[in-house]
């Protein structure tokens, strides 16, 4: 349609013989429009992110963050499991499912993951469930995208805000991470937030440095690796002490509510639900994920490896060069991390692709100002739409707008769940934090427990008079059997109950079901697609 478009408006101008005009009227309209366009392109991002949205508890972060989101609406700290008196006193970890681990106390459980998104989730959540909060990622990624894009207009015009915003938007990473209700989107929109404020107009305000110190807070609160960045924004604003302390105060009060619920949660203020620093960071990760990060990216979004280009034309313009060192310090942080085999984990990187697409659009927008009018505009056009397609057309690719259907199988697994009795316990993994988030039911963790502390676990729960399913995802069949291969009772060798799923599949076990199999009753399983 956009071809189509620009034939006719050509015909129709030639015939007006004012080609010239209108394309460098055309251009003029991008650089002093740009925020406009920038705007519009951020709005059409969180409508695809809502649109597309799984609003889905499957897996372990998306159940952390929604799980915890849940928490917070109740106004607890904490979960009080049920199973403590029976099970969970001896054995706390295997009551705890994925984005949970033992409180400092019997019974207890804190979150795993960071309060920052959770938080921000907890009203929407509470008014809405899951497809609410869902809204605060959407959101983020119009923010994120409009946040990149007025960075680079701010560095080299509209139309390289135009690109920036494009280039973002587009990402197949940011897109795939944009769908799910997970920190990577939020974070970044954060970052590149502060970022903006601190770079827009000729310098930097007061009220910009306040409100930056507002959105780099978030930025800790929601991922507290990075915390330590917080202090680059401080080289953009220079010496002036108010501005400093505008800045700093609402960052200070972040580190201290952070370092409060880490004291709460985990027994140090230095200790993160993730571990101790020296359980996560090694240097010998650093050649490991350095192949694959670089890997990832080149094969996603190619382009952005000419970023370095641009921060060398935009060297000397004041917030460049912050910009460019936190984008470094960022990805310094995550090769050290542990190593991933997943390409979705480039999501780790996020805030720096965006300070990326801001530089790569500096060099395109540099490169186009030295064209001709009529040539620049229409590689302008050309490259916008190459940039969305490629974009687009790798983030399909990935089963990005597929997600949906995917996720679908783990909320019809926990309406199934949620139909047995309520003092049933669901022996589960990769998707534990999920079943809990859906049905309130306790857990019983199979990838934590031994076949000696599973035999016992069980043995307590039957004198316990509670029943116990076995839920699973198809990948987890062959590990669990290979683990409990000695225990009979949980041989799997009877039908399951339900399944459901189309290319990934769950799948639901009562083992009450096992005795009447073997005593050759029918046990009907429950599909769904």
């Amino acid at each position: 349609m956009a071809f189509v478009a620009a034939a006719a408006w050509l015909v129709l101008a030639r015939r007006a013989a004012s080609v010239s005009a209108d394309l460098d009227g055309a251009w003029s309209a991008v650089n002093t429009r740009g925020s406009s366009i920038v705007f519009l392109i951020a709005a059409s991002s969180a409508v695809v992110s809502a649109a597309f949205a799984t609003n889905s508890a499957a897996g372990a972060d998306a159940s952390g963050y929604l799980s915890e989101a849940a928490q917070w609406a109740s106004g607890r700290l904490y979960h009080q499991e049920p199973l403590a008196g029976i099970i969970g006193a001896f054995e706390p970890w295997l009551t705890a499912p994925l984005g949970w681990r033992p409180g400092p106390f019997p019974g207890w459980q804190s979150p795993t993951y960071p309060p920052g998104l959770p938080l921000l989730m907890a009203v929407p959540h509470a008014f809405g469930g899951a497809a609410a909060a869902s809204l605060v990622v959407a959101l983020g990624a119009g923010l994120a995208t409009f946040s990149t894009g007025m960075i680079a207009a701010r560095l080299a015009g509209g139309a390289a805000g135009t690109l920036a915003a494009l280039l973002i938007a587009t990402s197949p990473v940011f897109l795939y991470q944009a769908v799910q209700p997970m920190s990577d989107v939020p974070v970044t929109a954060a970052w590149m937030a502060c970022w903006a404020l601190l770079a827009r107009g000729s310098g930097i305000r007061d009220q910009g440095s306040g409100a930056a110190g507002v959105a780099c807070a978030l930025a800790v609160l929601i991922r507290p690796n990075l915390a330590p960045l917080a202090a680059v924004p401080l080289f953009a604003i220079g010496l002036n002490v108010r501005r400093l302390a505008m800045f700093s105060l609402p960052v200070a009060a972040a580190a201290a509510v952070l370092m409060w619920l880490q004291w709460q949660w985990y027994g140090s203020p230095f200790r993160s639900g993730y571990g101790a620093a020296d359980e996560l960071f090694a240097f010998t990760n650093i050649a490991a994920n350095a192949s694959r990060y670089f890997g990832w990216l080149v094969t996603t979004a190619p382009i952005l490896v000419t970023a370095p280009i641009g921060v060398w034309l935009a060297w000397r313009t004041r917030p460049a060069r912050p910009l460019a060192a936190f984008a470094v310090l960022v990805v310094a942080a995550y090769l050290v991390y542990a190593v991933f085999d997943v390409w979705s984990y480039l999501r780790f990187l996020l805030p720096a692709v965006a300070v990326a697409a801001v530089f790569t659009a500096v060099a395109l927008a540099v490169m186009l100002q030295r064209m001709r009018g009529a040539a620049r505009v229409a590689v302008l056009l050309a490259l916008s739409l190459a940039l969305v397609a490629h974009g687009v057309s790798q983030a399909r690719t990935r089963d990005t707008f597929r997600l949906v259907d995917q996720q679908r199988r783990v909320s019809q697994a926990a309406t199934f769940l949620t139909a047995l009795p309520t003092h049933t316990v669901i022996m589960a993994g990769e998707q534990s934090g999920a079943l809990r988030y859906y049905t309130g039911l306790s857990i019983l963790r199979w990838d934590l427990a031994s076949p000696e502390s599973l035999i016992s676990s069980l043995v307590a729960l039957g004198v316990a008079g509670k029943p116990v399913v076995i839920a699973l995802d198809a990948w987890e069949r062959e590990p669990f059997r290979a683990r409990f291969r000695a225990v009979d009772s949980v041989s799997l060798e009877w039908p399951a109950a339900f399944e459901a799923g189309t290319s990934h599949r769950t799948y639901v076990w009562r083992l009450s079901d096992r005795d009447r199999f073997l005593a050759g009753e029918r046990t009907p399983t429950v599909r769904q697609p």
